[in-house]
Protein backbone atom coordinates (compact mmCIF):
# COMPACT_ATOMS: atom_id res chain seq x y z
CA UNK A 1 0.00 0.00 0.00
CA UNK A 2 2.84 2.44 0.88
CA UNK A 3 4.46 1.83 -2.51
CA UNK A 4 1.18 2.50 -4.31
CA UNK A 5 0.71 5.78 -2.41
CA UNK A 6 4.27 6.87 -3.25
CA UNK A 7 3.81 6.01 -6.94
CA UNK A 8 0.47 7.87 -7.04
CA UNK A 9 2.00 10.90 -5.30
CA UNK A 10 4.97 10.92 -7.68
CA UNK A 11 2.67 10.66 -10.71
CA UNK A 12 0.44 13.47 -9.43
CA UNK A 13 3.44 15.71 -8.76
CA UNK A 14 4.93 14.98 -12.20
CA UNK A 15 1.57 15.50 -13.97
CA UNK A 16 0.90 18.83 -12.27
CA UNK A 17 4.38 20.23 -12.88
CA UNK A 18 4.31 19.14 -16.52
CA UNK A 19 0.88 20.73 -16.97
CA UNK A 20 1.93 24.01 -15.34
CA UNK A 21 5.06 24.33 -17.45
CA UNK A 22 3.51 23.36 -20.77
CA UNK A 23 0.26 25.35 -20.40
CA UNK A 24 0.85 28.50 -22.41
CA UNK A 25 -2.78 29.54 -22.88
CA UNK A 26 -2.15 33.02 -21.51
CA UNK A 27 -0.30 35.85 -23.22
CA UNK A 28 2.47 37.24 -20.98
CA UNK A 29 3.05 40.19 -23.27
CA UNK A 30 -0.63 41.15 -23.04
CA UNK A 31 -0.57 40.86 -19.23
CA UNK A 32 2.52 43.09 -18.97
CA UNK A 33 1.07 45.67 -21.37
CA UNK A 34 -2.26 45.65 -19.49
CA UNK A 35 -0.53 46.25 -16.13
CA UNK A 36 1.54 49.07 -17.69
CA UNK A 37 -1.62 50.63 -19.15
CA UNK A 38 -3.55 50.39 -15.88
CA UNK A 39 -0.75 51.98 -13.85
CA UNK A 40 -0.25 54.74 -16.41
CA UNK A 41 -3.98 55.54 -16.24
CA UNK A 42 -4.06 55.87 -12.44
CA UNK A 43 -5.05 59.37 -11.27
CA UNK A 44 -3.12 61.44 -8.76
CA UNK A 45 -4.01 60.47 -5.19
CA UNK A 46 -4.64 63.31 -2.74
CA UNK A 47 -4.98 63.07 1.04
CA UNK A 48 -5.47 65.70 3.73
CA UNK A 49 -3.66 65.08 7.01
CA UNK A 50 -2.93 66.75 10.31
CA UNK A 51 0.68 67.10 11.43
CA UNK A 52 1.24 68.58 14.86
CA UNK A 53 -1.07 71.63 14.76
CA UNK A 54 -1.30 72.21 11.02
CA UNK A 55 -3.36 70.71 8.20
CA UNK A 56 -1.94 69.98 4.76
CA UNK A 57 -2.92 68.35 1.49
CA UNK A 58 -0.45 65.87 0.02
CA UNK A 59 -0.56 64.32 -3.46
CA UNK A 60 1.17 61.28 -4.96
CA UNK A 61 1.31 60.61 -8.69
CA UNK A 62 0.04 60.06 -11.20
CA UNK A 63 2.53 57.31 -12.06
CA UNK A 64 4.90 58.10 -14.91
CA UNK A 65 7.65 56.31 -16.82
CA UNK A 66 5.89 52.96 -16.25
CA UNK A 67 7.82 49.89 -17.42
CA UNK A 68 6.76 46.24 -17.05
CA UNK A 69 9.01 43.23 -17.58
CA UNK A 70 8.23 39.50 -17.35
CA UNK A 71 10.78 36.75 -16.76
CA UNK A 72 10.58 33.01 -16.09
CA UNK A 73 10.39 31.85 -12.46
CA UNK A 74 11.42 28.42 -11.15
CA UNK A 75 8.10 28.01 -9.31
CA UNK A 76 5.57 25.40 -10.44
CA UNK A 77 2.64 27.42 -9.06
CA UNK A 78 3.78 30.79 -10.47
CA UNK A 79 6.00 30.15 -13.50
CA UNK A 80 6.62 33.88 -14.20
CA UNK A 81 7.61 37.04 -12.33
CA UNK A 82 6.33 40.42 -13.51
CA UNK A 83 8.31 43.47 -12.39
CA UNK A 84 6.72 46.89 -12.72
CA UNK A 85 8.77 50.08 -12.24
CA UNK A 86 7.31 53.58 -12.15
CA UNK A 87 7.89 57.11 -10.88
CA UNK A 88 5.58 58.87 -8.43
CA UNK A 89 5.71 62.63 -8.01
CA UNK A 90 5.14 63.94 -4.49
CA UNK A 91 3.63 67.38 -3.86
CA UNK A 92 2.17 69.34 -0.95
CA UNK A 93 -0.16 72.21 -0.32
CA UNK A 94 0.70 75.02 2.10
CA UNK A 95 0.29 74.63 5.85
CA UNK A 96 -3.28 75.43 6.92
CA UNK A 97 -5.07 76.01 10.22
CA UNK A 98 -8.12 73.91 9.35
CA UNK A 99 -8.98 70.75 7.47
CA UNK A 100 -11.48 72.64 5.29
CA UNK A 101 -8.79 75.09 4.14
CA UNK A 102 -6.41 72.22 3.28
CA UNK A 103 -9.13 70.34 1.36
CA UNK A 104 -9.68 73.42 -0.81
CA UNK A 105 -6.06 73.62 -1.97
CA UNK A 106 -5.63 73.00 -5.68
CA UNK A 107 -2.11 74.32 -6.28
CA UNK A 108 0.24 71.69 -4.84
CA UNK A 109 3.99 71.81 -5.36
CA UNK A 110 7.00 69.69 -4.41
CA UNK A 111 8.51 70.45 -1.02
CA UNK A 112 11.60 72.68 -1.31
CA UNK A 113 13.48 70.25 0.95
CA UNK A 114 12.60 67.33 -1.33
CA UNK A 115 13.72 69.26 -4.43
CA UNK A 116 17.07 70.08 -2.79
CA UNK A 117 17.57 66.38 -2.03
CA UNK A 118 16.52 65.38 -5.54
CA UNK A 119 13.63 63.36 -4.11
CA UNK A 120 10.56 65.17 -5.45
CA UNK A 121 9.90 62.06 -7.53
CA UNK A 122 10.40 58.54 -6.23
CA UNK A 123 11.17 55.42 -8.29
CA UNK A 124 9.08 52.46 -7.24
CA UNK A 125 8.95 48.78 -8.10
CA UNK A 126 6.20 46.20 -7.61
CA UNK A 127 6.96 42.50 -8.07
CA UNK A 128 4.16 40.09 -8.97
CA UNK A 129 3.99 36.30 -9.33
CA UNK A 130 2.11 35.28 -12.50
CA UNK A 131 0.29 32.14 -13.60
CA UNK A 132 -2.53 31.39 -16.04
CA UNK A 133 -5.14 32.31 -13.40
CA UNK A 134 -3.81 35.80 -12.64
CA UNK A 135 -1.16 37.80 -10.82
CA UNK A 136 -0.27 38.15 -7.12
CA UNK A 137 1.64 41.08 -5.59
CA UNK A 138 4.63 39.89 -3.55
CA UNK A 139 6.88 42.90 -2.99
CA UNK A 140 6.59 46.70 -3.09
CA UNK A 141 9.91 48.57 -3.14
CA UNK A 142 11.21 52.10 -3.51
CA UNK A 143 14.64 53.20 -4.70
CA UNK A 144 16.46 55.25 -2.10
CA UNK A 145 17.96 58.41 -3.54
CA UNK A 146 21.67 58.92 -3.82
CA UNK A 147 22.66 61.95 -1.85
CA UNK A 148 25.59 64.19 -2.89
CA UNK A 149 28.81 62.39 -2.01
CA UNK A 150 26.80 59.37 -0.84
CA UNK A 151 26.49 55.80 -1.91
CA UNK A 152 24.28 54.74 -4.84
CA UNK A 153 20.60 54.22 -4.12
CA UNK A 154 19.25 50.78 -3.32
CA UNK A 155 15.84 49.11 -3.43
CA UNK A 156 14.13 48.86 -0.02
CA UNK A 157 10.74 47.38 0.79
CA UNK A 158 7.87 49.86 1.08
CA UNK A 159 5.32 49.36 3.84
CA UNK A 160 1.80 48.64 2.62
Amino acid sequence: MKVLVRVAAAFLLFSCSAFAQSDSTFDLNAIAKDVERRFSACPRREVVFKSKRIWRKEAWGPPSDVIADVRPNDSVLYPYVLTLEFNLGISYGPERKSKTEAEGDTELSPSSVLIQLGADTSRNRNVYLVNKDGIRLTTRETLTKRFPGGTPGQWVERPT
